[in-house]
């Protein structure tokens, strides 16, 4: 897919792009970019996850002339030499061996640069022999793959069911916003709302649940905008038949548009005052009838999420426990100075915007 609407934005990713990938990538020799357990907030109870995040040849879209998205440097955990299926396969069994202590009830989350189901970056029997890995395993009660919504087919999605069975299967996208504008003149992502309405129904056809990634303050939004953005947007995914509502704080990655303009000094990543407004009104909206989690990705750092830094621990512990207990009350368990400081940077940033 090719939509965008900002030619100049496009252009500077691609600039970017190409100075930075020969600087960042590096090759793995059959391990996978990185794997961690973490504590997670399962369908209706709370267990582990193996998070393996394989090392494939990148994200087409990131590869191709539309120059990926203006926040993502994922692309750079791309090896130098492209992995085959065995390569794949021996990258997700040195994470999966590690699990054998893990006990019930287990999740396991596939993550790539780009698409689990882009053939080019995952090819078939490696999907499969993976997939037959997991389904032998009784702790694993819940499996999901990152995709974009080109790639969500019912054949795939069939056979990925006949090999699962009876494990809850879950396609995450990366809709960012419910917004076209914002999706393709601020983060150039490439496909439209529609994109991601035939993917969910795609998905719901066959009983498979879909999480829809919403991104916390892309670029060139100010910070009301973006609470009020993410806000709708996760609304907007429930109403649409998302199961999941994951929020991801934009941080500044390497090799990218947002970190060219944090150079700047012309982005700053969202506060955590933002995250728990944001948190608060999408509870409040949707009343525990979607799964809400929130990433803790970056928090804390000055490339992250962040407040004054006094706080900022206190508050990273608060969302993971509303992610584990989906409980908004605990959100409300901390308090800093700074918390004024967010409202008039929200205020004087929407004035001074106003009359630049």
């Amino acid at each position: 897919m090719s939509e965008t609407c900002n030619y100049e934005l496009a252009s500077k990713i691609i600039e970017i792009r190409r100075r930075s990938l020969n600087r960042f990538r590096r090759d793995f020799r059959d391990k996978p970019v990185r794997y961690w357990f973490e504590k997670d907030r399962l369908l209706n109870k709370i267990g582990t996850s193996l998070v393996v995040v394989l090392a494939t040849r990148g994200c087409d879209w990131a590869l191709s002339s539309g120059g990926g998205c203006s926040m993502c440097g994922y692309v750079y955990d791309a090896p130098v030499t492209v992995p085959d299926s065995g390569s794949l396969i021996k990258q997700f069994d040195s994470a999966y061996k590690a699990s054998a202590s893990v006990k019930a009830p287990m999740a396991i989350k596939i993550f790539t640069s780009g698409s689990f189901f882009d053939e080019k970056e995952v090819p078939k029997p490696a999907r499969e022999a993976i997939l037959n890995k997991i389904a032998s395993d009784e702790r694993v009660e819940e499996v999901i793959v990152e995709t974009r919504p080109e790639y969500v087919d019912y054949e795939i999605l069939s056979e990925c069911l006949s090999i699962l069975r009876e494990i809850h299967f879950e396609v995450a996208i990366g809709l960012e916003t419910s917004n076209d504008n914002i999706r393709n003149c601020y983060i150039n992502k490439g496909f439209q709302l529609k994109d991601f309405i035939n993917a969910v129904s795609t998905a719901k056809k066959l009983g498979v649940g879909v999480k829809s990634y919403i991104l916390i303050k892309p670029p060139f939004l100010r910070e009301k905008e973006a609470i009020l953005d993410s806000t709708l947007s996760a609304i907007d995914s429930f109403k649409i038949g998302a199961s999941s509502i994951s929020f991801n704080p934009c941080t500044v990655h390497r090799g990218t548009l947002v970190e060219h303009l944090w150079k700047l000094g012309r982005y700053r990543p969202p506060w955590l005052w933002s995250i728990i407004e944001i948190l608060k009104r999408t509870s409040q909206r949707l009343n525990k009838k979607a799964r809400v989690i929130c990433s803790l990705v970056g928090i804390g750092s000055e490339k992250g999420p962040h407040n004054c830094g006094k706080c900022d621990k206190k508050i990273r512990s608060l969302l993971h426990e509303f992610t584990l207990t989906q409980n908004p009350e605990v959100l409300s368990g901390v308090e800093c100075d700074c918390k004024q400081e967010w409202l008039d940077y929200c205020e004087e940033e929407f004035i001074w915007n106003q009359h630049s």
